[in-house]
């Protein structure tokens, strides 16, 4: 018995599925949203709810919330309780609609979903065609409101505007424009500046493309632009008859440019009404050349002329200038060196022409030698060593120090002056020792024996060369140097290392044998009572046992043996743990080597 296809469906479906997705009604469309023995998939809702899908994977809209991400479409949006079922289905006046990315504030909270939701303000076409949907709006003011401004202005209607009225822009705040208004432009009616015309058929109020650069674009120029266009220099915003007290403006188109103190004065202290001018400002118009002494007083009563710039500078009347016009050598004193550069009140510090002493440098300069060369016969003077061009220059030259109390020889005469004269952060010149431990450390005190080196006499054995190189007289001592020992440092024998790595000095009971220095490597075979006199075989000059004569020993050498090398009969043996050549072998009768 075969049941019908209307019974078979109603037997297999839940019930009847929405209006929205009638569509997929009967049993050859189940898989269309469902995966057989699994759940409804995600994927094959957004599959065809494809412009809800793409919103989510830009992260943007109420499903990419963190409320929605990872939720089951089903859990929001269930199916088959009939045709007439609401699928979307919230409560509009608890719905947080900051969720969807765009908070409502102000009077976009009491409006009703519906005034904004409308399809002509969807910007897609293809979520225009839907027929129930929340999607598509631009968050722009643009897309629901009437651009008043016309383009003219940022679309970022929040720069100026709130969301509880469009008028007063209660946001706008002049002072961030590139024109912030101070003084009386604060008082100024808005629509005063920003004209109000017609375009495009409706009213528009200027705010951008306005001229501001100068004052002269809102303002008449009562001077006809002979200061300029720059009425800031002088006039104040607060009021234009009222001046600045320090004015920037351009004097240099009056023909005598402000200097030095002169730019920092008050308009005023100049122009004062002197000389009854016919206007304001205009003192010096009757005047073809302005001097110093038209407003000062003249303190030397004009034993140097009019021309005060020759000495001072606008400055300070009390700092004088370099002087490069006043001729200094005309004077018993000509300038020089560092001189050039000095304050002239360093020197003159009452009246200018007041006679100063000037013959010696220490008449102006303290001794900075405190008197060190003032012990001599004939005192000196600082010129003698020292020029006006720097105090730390020298004249003093090695040659003059060849014939001080002390010649420079050697590497003394690489030594810079400091390593010497620099003591105790102070220079010393006089009197100074001439030995050589005022400078140098005596190493060898305590090390050396008195008799070979008086005290401070280190020329006994160093040079001024170089300190390495030694000329002592070995003879003097109780063991002469000759042969090899001649090439020998001093160190060789004088200095060791001990066991924590650090050279002691040896000079004193040095053991003269050849056993305090070299090794015995013949062990005891030459041992007489106790002791190996090396001397009996060998000389200083090499290791060569030249003084060895085989026809003295008890085995003379004749015929062939005159030809064998040593080795062949002396061959090595261990003797306390050592390679020792026997030479003392026993071997006297042929059978002892030969069978």
């Amino acid at each position: 018995m075969h049941l019908s296809t209307s019974l078979l469906n109603a037997q297999i479906s839940p019930g009847k599925l929405s209006k929205q997705h009638s569509h997929l009604e009967g049993i050859n469309n189940c898989t269309q949203c469902h995966t057989l023995g699994e759940a409804v998939s995600n994927e094959k809702c957004l599959n065809c709810h494809s412009l809800l899908n793409e919103r989510i994977k830009a992260n943007k809209g109420f499903h990419a919330s963190s409320e929605i991400k990872g939720k089951d479409c089903f859990s929001c949006h269930s199916e088959h309780h009939g045709l007439k079922f609401e699928m979307i289905r919230f409560d509009k006046k608890t719905f947080e609609h900051s969720k969807t990315g765009y908070e409502l504030k102000g009077a976009h909270k009491r409006q009703d979903c519906a005034s904004c939701h409308k399809d002509e303000r969807i910007q897609n076409s293809e979520i225009r065609k839907l027929e129930r949907t929340y999607l598509g709006l631009s968050s722009q003011c643009n897309s629901c409101h009437e651009d008043v401004h016309q383009g003219t202005l940022s679309n970022n209607c929040n720069n100026c505007h709130d969301f509880e009225h469009f008028k007063p822009a209660s946001a706008f705040q002049h002072n961030k424009t590139k024109f912030p208004l101070i003084g009386s432009h604060t008082s100024i009616q808005c629509n005063e500046c920003h004209q109000v015309e017609v375009k495009n058929g409706k009213t528009l109020q200027k705010f951008s493309g306005i001229k501001f650069n100068s004052c002269v674009a809102c303002h008449k120029d009562v001077h006809h632009s002979k200061y300029g266009n720059n009425c800031n220099a002088c006039h104040q915003e607060t009021s234009f008859n009222k001046l600045k007290s320090k004015i920037s403006f351009n004097h240099n188109l009056t023909g005598y440019a402000l200097e030095g103190k002169h730019k920092v004065l008050d308009c005023r202290s100049c122009h004062d009404s002197r000389n009854n001018p016919s206007k304001q400002l205009h003192e010096f118009s009757n005047i073809p050349t302005i001097n110093c002494i038209d407003c000062h007083k003249d303190p030397h009563d004009g034993k140097f002329g009019t021309n005060c710039k020759d000495c001072h500078n606008q400055e300070s009347f009390r700092v004088a200038k370099y002087l490069d016009n006043f001729n200094h050598s005309l004077t018993n004193f000509p300038l020089t060196g560092k001189h050039l550069t000095i304050d002239c009140r360093k020197c003159h510090t009452k009246n200018m022409t007041d006679p100063i002493p000037h013959n010696e440098c220490m008449s102006c300069h303290q001794d900075f030698h405190q008197g060190q060369f003032s012990i001599q016969k004939e005192k000196k003077d600082c010129h003698l060593c020292h020029t006006t061009e720097s105090f730390k220059l020298t004249l003093f030259s090695l040659e003059q120090h060849q014939v001080s109390n002390f010649p420079l020889e050697g590497a003394h005469q690489a030594v810079a002056c400091n390593e010497c004269h620099w003591k105790e952060n102070k220079w010393l010149f006089k009197p100074i020792s001439t030995q050589c431990t005022q400078c140098h450390q005596d190493i060898h005190i305590n090390y050396m024996d008195r008799k070979y080196y008086q005290p401070n006499e280190c020329q006994s054995c160093h040079q001024n060369e170089a300190w390495n190189k030694i000329s002592f007289d070995h003879t003097i001592t109780e063991f002469s140097l000759d042969g090899k020992h001649l090439e020998v440092q001093c160190s060789a024998c004088h200095f060791k290392v001990n066991e924590n790595e650090k050279i002691e000095q040896t000079f004193n009971n040095l053991n003269t044998k050849c056993s305090g220095c070299h090794e015995n490597i013949h062990g005891t075979q030459f041992e007489i009572e106790g002791i190996t006199d090396c001397k009996r075989c060998h000389t200083s000059q090499d290791w060569n046992p030249r003084l060895f004569d085989h026809n003295l020993a008890r085995f003379k050498l004749e015929g062939a043996h005159l030809k064998l090398e040593c080795k062949s009969c002396h061959l090595p043996v261990i003797e306390s743990e050592k390679n020792v050549t026997l030479f003392r072998n026993g071997k006297l009768d042929c059978k002892d080597c030969h069978l």
